[in-house]
């Protein structure tokens, strides 16, 4: 492996070591993307960085540290990206709606997370991440967010009365993981991933949708002709 060099100079603003940082994390990810977390070695993220390997010990005291570090940073880029184009959407309806097309679309840009899904299918170490530090309190902050979309949306007629609302948004969840096993159904020239997904996020949708009122009748004009 061709190893890269680092920067020659500290970015205006910016400490060596905040900048030694980020180049780990950068060189890192590159890394986890293409050998997983088992084949990732903390001596190959530390030459391709042109650092020591005790350097990247005194920032991150473990793989799976380091692992942590990368996916956290990432999450931060990705929760700036939603709340621009999702959280921005007045309809609660629409907001699931775009929650599970932003997700499909990231999944599909960044490998890193297929590769650990496809490296260890219980994700032990996504689980691991996510039961660490603040994690708990923030997914439950995003558990009750989506059931508050869907009490905005039982309110406005949105959605159907009767749902489960403790459910939803684990059911989201779920389905966001749907972009992995598209593999299983999408053979040959039978359908694309890509229209697979968006027939599900339709039919997710519609399950949760009010039914519409019926139209009313055509009024009858004297005499007994439908007014047209």
């Amino acid at each position: 492996m061709a190893a890269s060099s680092p920067p020659s100079a500290t970015p205006v603003g910016r400490s060596s070591t905040e900048v030694r940082r980020q180049r780990i994390l950068q060189v890192a990810k590159g890394h986890f993307e293409r050998f997983g977390f088992r084949r990732t070695r903390i001596e190959d993220i530390a030459r391709e960085a042109g650092i020591a390997k005790g350097a990247v010990y005194l920032e991150f005291e473990s793989k799976e540290v380091l692992l942590h570090a990368v996916i956290g940073t990432l999450f931060e880029e990705i929760g700036r990206r939603y709340a621009a184009e999702v959280m921005v959407l007045g309809s609660p309806r629409e907001r699931l709606r775009a929650t599970l097309r932003f997700s499909y679309r990231e999944l599909a840009r960044d490998t890193l997370f297929e590769r650990l899904v496809r490296e260890d299918p219980e994700v032990a170490v996504l689980r691991s991440l996510a039961e660490s530090g603040d994690n708990p309190r923030k997914a439950d902050a995003q558990l009750e967010m989506i059931r508050g979309w869907v009490r905005e949306g039982i309110e406005r007629g949105e959605f159907r009365a009767d749902l489960d609302i403790e459910a939803v948004p684990f059911v989201l969840g779920l389905m966001r993981f749907l972009h992995y096993h598209t593999g299983l159904v999408t053979t040959g020239d039978r359908i694309s991933r890509e229209r697979l997904l968006d027939a599900v996020i339709d039919i997710f949708i519609a399950g949760l949708s009010a039914p519409t009122p019926p139209a009313p009748p055509p009024r009858k004009r004297p005499g007994g002709d439908s007014k047209r």
